[in-house]
């Protein structure tokens, strides 16, 4: 698959879902305490904080929210779909189920749905952030300033996630149990692929798969320090200017605001 649909994809992702991120490709084995690097907007996994010797003893304790949601979000462009209920009579004996249409205008236009979304997340994050700061201040041979940790992951129950990879892709699929129309919200719907025109990448997985993922970083946070009130300066840039910064590392979330979100 080339790089350009990967990076489009995680864009998308990253661009509606915020603080989270998408794993490439979908269906990749990831839990928690997996660390790597970043490619822009995609985690590229090196191996588990288990196998760190500093890290070992370390235990995580994990809390999951067990409130079923579903996150369903596409391309800010090429991409339209139409729900078809169940006809109420068959053709030439065959019933028509309900079911759903995609056409993609563009390439790399994104569609992504998943269902029954539960979201885990390791509890003690702060103290393993402590843990990895030490570590990376004594050694940073051990945990490099690159590195980011898996913090939170999405399971999802169903997922349909589409990437268009030329300008007139178009996929359809069909319930596979007799209901009156299909429901993205529904984690026990299945879907069987009705027709395929022209090349897109596709995911039509149940459950399993886990398609987004939180992650944190040792990052520099500033602290800026309030400018006492005085006499209005006649250049704006001296009062910028003697504004102060002072540095401190932490482990936070990581948020990628240098990385950019367009396809």
């Amino acid at each position: 698959m080339s790089t350009s649909v990967a990076k489009a994809y995680a864009n998308t992702v990253r661009k509606n879902q915020k603080v989270l991120y998408a794993v490439w490709e979908p269906g990749l084995p990831v839990e928690l305490g997996d660390y790597g690097t970043m490619n822009g907007n995609i985690f590229v996994p090196l191996g588990n904080i288990r196998e760190i010797e500093a890290l070992k003893d370390f235990k995580i304790t994990t809390r999951k929210d067990t409130t079923q949601d579903e996150k369903t979000f596409t391309s800010q462009r090429g991409v339209e779909y139409k729900l078809i209920p169940k006809a109420s009579a068959s053709v030439q004996g065959i019933p028509v189920k309900a079911s759903i249409e995609f056409n993609f205008s563009e390439e790399n236009a994104v569609f992504f749905n998943a269902a029954g979304c539960v979201f885990e997340m390791i509890e003690n994050k702060h103290q393993l952030g402590q843990k990895i700061k030490e570590i990376h201040e004594a050694d940073r041979s051990i945990w490099k300033k690159d590195f980011v940790l898996v913090t939170s992951v999405v399971h999802a129950k169903r997922a349909l996630i589409l990437v268009s990879t030329s300008s007139d892709f178009a996929i359809g699929f069909e319930a596979a149990g007799e209901v009156p129309a299909i429901d993205l919200a529904s984690a026990s719907l299945n879907l069987n692929l009705k027709f395929q025109k022209s090349s897109g990448y596709k995911v039509n997985a149940e459950e399993g798969l886990i398609p987004l993922i939180g992650l944190g970083k040792i990052q520099r946070k500033s602290v800026f320090h309030k400018e006492d009130f005085g006499a209005l300066s006649d250049s704006v840039k001296s009062a910028a200017s003697r504004e102060r910064k002072e540095y401190e590392m932490v482990f936070d979330d990581y948020t990628a605001d240098k990385e950019s979100d367009e396809d």
